[in-house]
């Protein structure tokens, strides 16, 4: 492992480059890429540049939350006519500013506040925050805001390009092969998971080791815990 990147990263943790906002920035994925990490895992390097940081832990790019509201629409100064419809909207996209400007509201003030986003098995949602909401009966305000969300949207996630490179990085973490190496898996029904492939040298003596786990490639024997490694 190259020693120069795990001083690379601790200067810019010390400058806080690690809480850079919003935590799935520029900065934040160059510390992540700098750590502790050997260049045979380039899934978990893909998983950083293509995921979103969810503190700490590199996700599947998900829709963001953009909260909105109604208000008075900016007329034109000479016809009077609206203006382009979003400019009645308010809409806040980072959850910090939205968290600290209704704070101490109450139900029925927090009712004005709307949300756009998707639920946990990507179903895209549309309402209020906690009583959720329907798409028909759309007024044209709410139209224009979700087609420029889903432009938006569908721009940041290069058009579905970077969920697929995630799963692709994912499919490697989790299927991790160290070159150069055994690649035996456990035995089917000896207690350990297809995707762990041995570390030791090819042609090695003794028993198959991934992590702190050991087997000897009997079917007859079970995968076994052990921190101390075999002699």
């Amino acid at each position: 492992m190259n020693p120069i990147r795990p001083k690379i990263a601790r200067w810019m943790r010390k400058r806080g480059w690690s809480y850079d906002t919003p935590r799935s920035g520029v900065r934040s994925r160059l510390v992540a890429l700098m750590d502790h990490r050997p260049w045979w895992d380039w899934g978990h390097m893909l998983m950083v540049l293509a995921g979103d940081n969810d503190c700490g832990n590199w996700s599947d790019p998900e829709p963001p939350t953009w909260y909105y509201r109604l208000g008075k629409p900016k007329h034109m100064w000479l016809t009077r006519y609206p203006r382009f419809p979003l400019s009645r909207i308010e809409v806040i996209t980072d959850y910090t500013e939205f968290r600290s400007l209704t704070e101490g509201l109450n139900e029925d003030q927090m009712y004005e506040w709307k949300a756009i986003n998707a639920s946990q098995d990507g179903e895209l949602q549309l309402g209020h925050q906690y009583w959720g909401g329907r798409f028909y009966g759309l007024s044209r305000w709410e139209t224009a805001l979700l087609a420029k969300y889903l432009r938006q949207y569908r721009r940041s996630t290069l058009w579905g390009a970077r969920s697929w490179l995630y799963s692709l990085g994912l499919h490697a973490t989790v299927n991790k092969k160290r070159p150069f190496r055994c690649h035996a898996t456990p035995p089917r029904g000896s207690g350990g998971y297809s995707h762990w492939y041995c570390e030791a040298p090819r042609r090695h003596h003794g028993p198959h080791r991934f992590g702190n786990y050991e087997w000897s490639g009997n079917t007859a024997d079970r995968v076994e815990h052990r921190p101390e490694r075999t002699p």
